[in-house]
């Protein structure tokens, strides 16, 4: 699933390999992808206009257009951007086709079907980013400022993590790798964290994160950037999907559970659940 480091990294391809280009047709093939303004109107607002650049916000692919508007992409669970040539024309999956000057084509492919698409005006987009929490690089983003929002709660740190009005970006795969990178356990309460939890917290956040724009995203199915390419940080990923092996700290087993309705890794010697919890037992899957 794209989050922060692998839409970073469609949004670098797409500011050096399609900003500039002109958009010369738009043919949408999937009826859902579409959720503003509607397929029809959605379709015109794209055609005859420049591709300026391209930007992220949280898990938003932002791609910029001259008149103004924006085509704001949610790339959900599998959503590809591709552009042909130099890659290969897609046969199967495909949701949208923009038409560029220069006899290219970017396709948007997504065989779950769940991305989504927005032509958006600068109010529009504005309103749209407007609850979205802090970007994990930004200046406002501290271990005070997560501990603020976050730090009188009784809800689990896990599912926090995932909340995007709490901080921008962060999904399933990267929140395992920065709990671990804390030594935090997934069920822990929020309120239960010490200062010294948080500032760990604050620091894998970053780590692990850029870490993941560095190594160009991870693939572990369906990730690939604009030119096909898989990322490669699913080869330094050190817990998740990594049930049943050693820890790579203590040697011990990693483990898989459901924190929050996801699925959940982590090592319970590295990661232990401190003070006593709700009552809820740990259901190991």
């Amino acid at each position: 699933m794209p989050e922060l480091p692998e839409v970073e990294t469609i949004k670098n391809d797409l500011r050096e390999l399609v900003a500039g280009s002109r958009v010369e047709r738009a043919e949408v093939l999937h009826s859902s992808l579409v959720e503003w303004p509607g397929a029809e109107e959605f379709v015109r607002r794209l055609e005859g206009v420049r591709i300026t650049g391209a930007r992220r916000r949280g898990k938003h692919l932002i791609i910029e257009l001259d008149s103004g508007d924006a085509l704001v992409l949610q790339l959900k669970i599998g959503g590809q951007l591709l552009l042909v040539p130099p890659v290969e024309e897609p046969r199967k999956n495909v949701m949208l086709v923009l038409y560029l000057d220069g006899s290219r084509r970017l396709f948007l492919r997504d065989q779950t079907e769940f991305t989504r698409a927005r032509v958006l005006n600068r109010e529009e987009l504005e309103e749209r980013l407007a609850d979205l929490g802090p970007e994990p690089f930004s200046g406002e983003f501290s271990a005070g400022c997560l501990r603020e929002k976050v730090g009188s709660r009784r809800a689990q740190i896990k599912p926090l993590l995932l909340d995007q009005k709490v901080v921008s970006g962060i999904g399933n795969i990267y929140a395992d790798e920065i709990l671990f990178g804390a030594r935090v356990h997934p069920r822990r309460k929020a309120n239960t964290l010490t200062e010294a939890e948080w500032e760990r917290l604050h620091a894998a956040i970053r780590k692990n994160l850029a870490a993941g724009i560095e190594h160009r995203g991870t693939t572990v199915r369906l990730y690939r950037d604009v030119l096909n390419r898989p990322g490669g940080h699913q080869h330094h990923l050190r817990v998740f999907e990594r049930h049943g092996e050693p820890c790579p700290e203590c040697g011990g087993e990693v483990a898989r559970a459901k924190v929050g309705g996801r699925p959940t890794h982590f090592c319970p010697a590295c990661q232990p659940e401190d003070g006593p919890g709700d009552g809820e037992a740990l259901t190991l899957l």
